[in-house]
């Protein structure tokens, strides 16, 4: 296929159509009318010689071979936007989508802070969050979808750039007036209470359940649940405990009539990593980003330290 022969635009309106899975809402995000949109899905179908969408009982979908185009697509188009990127980033003046990948619900103490501060330096900016486990996030981040993934990640291929984020510690979360918040928190009563489990990437278990396994003990999952507001609610209706980040912690008592307590055992303090993929290691936005996410994250530790912020439930 002769490069010269192709109009450039069709690449646009093939992302676009890939990611949107609809020529209205693919029209919507790039600026065109539903009849151009049309149009250049009849060109890319001819130049391509596949259906690109066909329709089906949940609604159109990509077809294999136009799922196999997105991630080098997205790539290239990236590629084609930070060679005419000016060389200095005005937030300002900056327009477009930052789409970041979250491996645990516990970064609810980052992302509300950074979407203030791009609401005042970069209004024309947005800001969208995507959970998933960590491969998930990595195969978001080669194909382009993912401009940065907060969590976790340990033993991370070379592709991929890594800075610390913050620490925190883990506390035990129960309801206000819960028959375990009157007093401190025993290894017997915790592990007898039926507890909650957050997990964003559908993991079994987590970090709190390892520390257990160390000492040849086990708690009672009673529920598990993918996101943090769920929790909050089903805390509030029941006896159950959740284990959590201390700043996950205080954002969950905020919230909802919670308090938290102190482990009665040792939980090795966690550390949140961000992710990216070297393509984007000297791209003015991304190093912008980046240095909100440090800076909001080493703000975050700091208050967080136990002696300056006591339990609640203590």
């Amino acid at each position: 296929m002769n490069l010269r022969s192709i109009d450039l635009n069709l690449l646009v309106v093939l992302e676009a159509l890939i990611e949107e899975r609809g020529v209205r809402r693919a029209g919507e995000r790039i600026g065109l009318s539903q009849s151009a949109t049309s149009h250049a899905l009849d060109r890319l179908r001819k130049l391509l010689g596949d259906e690109i969408l066909v329709r089906t009982p949940t609604g159109m979908e990509p077809t294999a071979r136009a799922l196999s185009l997105f991630g080098p697509l997205r790539i290239a188009l990236q590629s084609v936007e930070m060679a005419l990127m000016p060389e200095q980033f005005v937030p300002a003046e900056a327009q477009g989508e930052i789409q970041i990948g979250v491996e645990t619900h516990e970064t609810i103490i980052i992302l509300p802070q950074l979407v203030d501060q791009i609401r005042t330096e970069a209004p024309q900016l947005s800001l969208s969050v995507r959970p998933g486990s960590v491969d998930d996030i990595l195969n978001g981040i080669d194909q382009g979808r993912t401009d940065i993934g907060i969590g976790f990640f340990r033993g991370l291929p070379d592709r991929f750039m890594t800075c610390a984020l913050l620490q925190d510690s883990h506390v035990c979360v129960m309801r206000a007036d819960h028959p375990l918040a009157a007093e401190p928190l025993t290894l017997e009563s915790y592990l007898q209470a039926p507890h909650l489990l957050v997990s964003m990437s559908g993991a079994p278990d987590d970090f709190v359940d390892s520390a257990l396994t160390d000492q040849g003990l086990r708690r009672r999952i009673a529920m598990r649940l993918p996101h943090g507001l769920a929790a909050v609610i089903a805390l509030t209706r029941s006896d159950m405990v959740t284990t959590v980040t201390r700043g996950a912690a205080r954002v969950f008592a905020q919230s909802a009539p919670l308090v938290w307590l102190e482990l009665p055992f040792a939980v090795p303090r966690v550390g949140f990593r961000l992710i990216w993929n070297r393509r984007l290691q000297q791209s003015p936005q991304h190093r912008w980003l980046r240095q909100k996410l440090v800076a909001i994250g080493a703000a975050a530790e700091a208050s967080g330290a136990p002696a300056q912020d006591a339990a609640p439930g203590t």
